[in-house]
């Protein structure tokens, strides 16, 4: 301790030594004599070159250009020496206290210039120019509002902090961006205008993947802007930085604790259905996913029953099931076609010509027996379109004037119903006309309705 405190007492002595070598600059500016200060700072500089870069040098350099700043236009390089000057001076007395004991209009010439370049590149789109400017009105301004040397009690210039933002951000600076953005919102500042600020924030920490971070802006977003939509940005962070797996495992959860809304049933419906088509996705796992994604519609309709894209949404599931299960149908029976056509001719001798026919035989039997397996899925599947593409059409058949999403869902439900009504009718030709009849009758009622709502 008395070490550190020698080492104090011999810097406090060194600086005291360094002020009595300027008192004569201090005393010309006192009296209004700049040109006197400068030429009495140049000697004192060139005399003891061990002044040079010192914090007394910088300041009192920073001082002198200050004055010749008043008049801008007789010294244009005024304010360029001014801000170098100070730069280097808040490096090399971290205190400031140089500032605190002889003046701080240095600090002001940067930060009014700044804030004043700014504004000028900002408003001629020069966002470059515009966010270094803001920069530095920001960092002078929190100098000034910190050691309280401005009028206003205010902690920091909001302004110039907002501002910065926008600079940043229409100049593609992302991390800087962030930086002034979250200040605003670590500080509570939440105006209407500024609740972009709030969204971007929460976009780019999605983009970044930082969870810790996400879940305290979406907390504190939320807490600020209680009336906006913030479910969306929630399911965007899950949507692009979780696997499938783990979709579905916070799906199920959240279903389980009772803690998920409507909307969020539905987007998560849209992820599974999306994850189906995940590069890489085995065909077990698309089925999953696809059933999966009908569970969360369904949810979401069985939260609102007139949330007709919801329940469409379902049924298109289920349409999706049964085309896959409809497809290894028709995969199956180019099976049998290739048997058939790839089948040799049958051998003459009686006995050779049981064990080839029994041959072939059971290998035929074993795809059509698959086939006949598919049935009852197919079956299911398809009843299921039926009811919840017919409960969507249901909420809105009978709107006198329908919006454009509305008509779209209209219109795919009567096409989508007259297929699947022909699929059933085509099912049972042959076997039950009288229900192939009645399947038919349910075609041509939506067949007809094709062109109502185009």
């Amino acid at each position: 301790m008395k070490k550190l405190m020698g080492v104090l007492t011999i810097l406090l002595a060194m600086q005291t030594l360094q002020a009595q070598d300027f008192e004569k600059v201090k005393t010309d500016l006192l009296i209004g004599k700049t040109d006197d200060a400068k030429a009495d700072y140049d000697k004192i500089i060139t005399k003891k070159a061990s002044l040079v870069g010192t914090a007394q040098a910088y300041y009192w350099k920073s001082k002198i250009y200050s004055a010749y700043h008043k008049d801008a236009i007789k010294n244009p390089n005024a304010y360029n020496e001014v801000k170098l000057a100070l730069d280097e001076y808040i490096k090399a007395d971290a205190s400031l206290q140089i500032a605190k004991d002889n003046g701080q209009e240095p600090f002001f010439d940067v930060y009014i210039r700044s804030f004043k370049g700014g504004v000028d590149s900002f408003n001629t789109k020069n966002w470059k120019g515009a966010a270094a400017h803001f920069i530095n009105a920001v960092k002078y301004s929190d100098i000034i509002f910190a050691q309280g040397w401005a009028s206003s009690k205010q902690k920091f210039d909001t302004t110039a902090i907002i501002y910065a933002g926008y600079s940043n951000q229409n100049a593609g600076n992302i991390d800087e961006t962030l930086v002034y953005y979250k200040r605003l919102v670590d500080n509570k500042v939440a105006t209407p205008e500024l609740a972009d600020v709030y969204r971007y924030l929460l976009v780019q920490l999605t983009n970044k993947k930082d969870k810790v971070e996400f879940d305290k802006y979406m907390a504190m977003s939320t807490a600020a802007y209680p009336n906006e939509s913030w479910v969306e940005y929630g399911t965007d962070y899950i949507d692009k930085n979780l696997t499938i797996e783990e979709k579905v495992a916070m799906f199920d959860k959240l279903v389980a604790g009772g803690s998920i809304s409507e909307l969020e049933c539905q987007m998560f419906g849209d992820m599974f259905m999306s994850g189906k088509s995940s590069e890489g996705v085995s065909q077990e796992n698309v089925d999953k996913y696809i059933a999966k994604a009908a569970e969360a519609y369904k949810k979401a309709y069985s939260m609102n029953n007139k949330n007709f894209a919801a329940a469409f949404n379902a049924g298109i599931s289920y349409y999706n099931q049964f085309t896959v299960l409809d497809e290894k149908v028709a995969e199956n029976i180019k099976a049998l076609q290739t048997i058939n056509s790839n089948k040799p001719a049958a051998p003459k001798d009686p006995k050779k010509k049981a064990v080839f026919d029994a041959f072939y035989k059971a290998k035929l039997d074993s795809v059509r027996k698959i086939n006949a397996s598919l049935d009852a899925p197919i079956k299911e599947k398809v009843d299921a379109a039926i009811e919840w593409i017919d409960k969507a059409y249901n909420v809105i058949k009978d709107k006198e004037k329908l919006e454009r999403g509305e008509r779209n869902v209209a219109s795919r439900s009567v096409d989508f119903l007259a297929t699947l009504y022909a699929y059933k009718r085509d099912k049972a030709r042959g076997k039950d006309q009288k229900a192939s009849d009645e399947f038919d009758a349910k075609f041509n009622i939506y067949d007809k309705l094709h062109d109502k709502y185009q």
